[in-house]
């Protein structure tokens, strides 16, 4: 009976000790959810968001922080790394992990160091989502924390008296991981010859000025997608000095692109491979102001400006949230989820469409200041633009006159053609080429029909083009984008137009002086007849 109790016991024992070891186990792999019992409502652009499963050794945490940016490109095979921000809330083994990297801080000495604790790698999964539906998803491995820091966001001194701004005390952590994979199913070409696919995503619902909208053609061997960028900037292909790399920047929307995302999933693999080689696509870029109605009439869609890039390349992807200050925290404003996409090209066909010239006047508020009102004299005719910016570089230093003048693009074939030549003739260093066209241009600062100023230019050529989108962080997708033309211009001759000098200078009397009436009168002497001063 005793022997029978100690077994008993024994097994007893077994079984309560393996019941413990099986409870934590199953614990210490629970997946915790954010912030449990601490609600956190923003406002996301669209409403895209980003969430984050963490993967330890100890268990899978879920993190809702609003911010989450590439802080290395995805492309590029120089580092992988990225950077999260959100309040401070109830996150056990994030705070476990950054609680750890303080701890053994001194011990790990370089990324590479061999010294081990339990929360030190582990993954990340990051899904861009829209409502329940994932738009995009990352797979970062072998992952640690590299800075950590708790600040708070603020306004200065409205977060202390206005009622929509505030503060929000944050967590602001960076991790450096091994690699990160773009979880996206490539579309292979279509196994029937000849045919293709067309896909086109239509346009945003975002505010642009004058209605001016960026629409680019992505064209692959197995199709083509339509797709409209919010943002735009042409990095490249106009400059003088370097006209041999043409390339731009998109920021818009995160949003599927099967296509283009088999393009920027291409790019990262074969990215410092010497064997492997990417494969190019062109691209149509088109400035355009849609159809629209006025009154009862339709308006047609008009296209202000076209380029058209050749054998194109994705050289960089990143993700990017875009944020002022505590505002999206405090329901001020919202935080926008946005992608940027860089595409270099080996060529570039500027495209000016057979418009009609059309008066580009501005309406915009210019505060108490002027207005710029530019007339360009070409060899084949007279063009005049009004631009809202206008500015002068410095005329006292010992170089030739520079000017810029920038502005939403109008209907003006005959300053686009210049631009274009300019392209054309080719990069330099300095100075004009032979095959650059000279022109004039006077600068009229003008309030109503008033001229306060002027500056007339003289034997004038194109130094730079850029064609960029203004824009304020994540305002712009509540406000509003503006599409800019930025010209740049080097002239070799100015002159000042001051419509004042001389006003206040006395008028001379019409009497004739005395010298004049002598010299009048000998004027009429005859032959012989001289004049001897005494």
């Amino acid at each position: 009976m005793k022997r029978f109790f100690q077994k008993t016991a024994f097994l007893t024992s077994i079984l309560i000790i393996s019941t413990i070891l099986m409870y934590s186990q199953v614990s210490s792999n629970m997946a915790f959810a954010d912030d449990e019992g601490i609600p956190h409502e923003y406002d996301f652009v669209a409403g895209i968001h980003n969430v984050a499963t963490f993967h330890f050794r100890d268990g899978v945490e879920t993190v809702n922080f609003p911010v989450f940016s590439t802080t290395s490109d995805i492309v590029s095979g120089s580092g992988t790394s990225f950077s999260m921000e959100g309040v401070v809330g109830h996150n056990p083994h994030l705070h476990m992990a950054l609680d750890e990297a303080y701890k053994f801080r001194l011990a790990k000495l370089t990324g590479g160091s061999a010294f081990e604790y339990d929360h030190r790698f582990f993954d990340a999964d990051v899904k861009i989502m829209q409502a329940d539906t994932t738009l995009k998803s990352f797979s970062y491995r072998n992952c640690e924390i590299t800075s950590h820091s708790v600040t708070t966001q603020n306004d200065d001194y409205e977060s202390y008296h206005a009622a929509n701004s505030g503060f929000a005390i944050v967590n602001s952590i960076e991790f450096n991981c091994g690699g990160v994979s773009i979880n996206q199913k490539e579309n292979f070409p279509s196994v029937r010859p000849g045919e293709r696919t067309f896909t086109d995503y239509g346009a945003l619902p975002f505010k642009q000025a004058n209605d001016l909208r960026t629409f680019l053609t992505f064209d692959f061997d197995n199709g083509a997608e339509k797709i409209e960028s919010v943002i735009f900037t042409s990095t490249g292909g106009f400059s003088e000095e370097d006209i041999g790399t043409p390339s731009f920047q998109i920021i818009t929307a995160v949003l599927p692109h099967p296509l283009i995302d088999n393009a920027i999933i291409k790019s990262q693999k074969v990215d410092g491979l010497a064997t492997s080689f990417n494969e190019d696509f062109d691209v149509n870029v088109e400035f355009v102001i849609p159809e629209k109605l006025s009154g009862l009439t339709a308006v047609p869609e008009q296209k202000i400006r076209g380029l058209e890039y050749e054998g194109c390349i994705v050289s960089g992807y990143d993700i990017l949230t875009l944020q002022d200050k505590e505002e999206g925290y405090t329901g001020k404003r919202g935080f926008a989820t946005a992608e940027i996409l860089d595409v270099e090209c080996s060529g570039l066909s500027p495209v000016n469409p057979d418009n009609e010239p059309e008066p580009v006047t501005v309406d915009y508020n210019m505060g108490t200041g002027p207005k710029a009102v530019a007339t360009f004299s070409f060899d084949s005719g007279t063009e005049i633009v009004e631009f809202p910016e206008f500015y002068q570089g410095n005329l006292i230093a010992r170089a030739n006159p520079t000017f810029e003048l920038v502005g939403v693009p109008g209907v003006t074939p005959l300053l686009y053609d210049v631009v274009d030549n300019a392209r054309k003739a080719g990069a330099k260093s300095t100075g004009v080429s032979s095959n650059d066209e000279l022109f004039n241009v006077k600068i009229d600062l003008m309030y109503g029909d008033v001229l306060a100023r002027g500056y007339d230019y003289s034997s004038c050529h194109v130094t730079d083009y850029i064609l960029k989108t203004e824009h304020d962080l994540e305002e712009s997708f509540y406000n509003g984008f503006a599409l800019t033309n930025e010209f740049h211009f080097e002239c070799s001759g100015y002159s000042p137009i001051d419509p004042h000098l001389g006003m206040n200078d006395p008028k001379k009397g019409d009497v004739e002086s005395s010298k004049d009436y002598q010299k009048r009168q000998r004027s009429t002497w005859g032959p012989g007849f001289e004049y001897v001063p005494k």
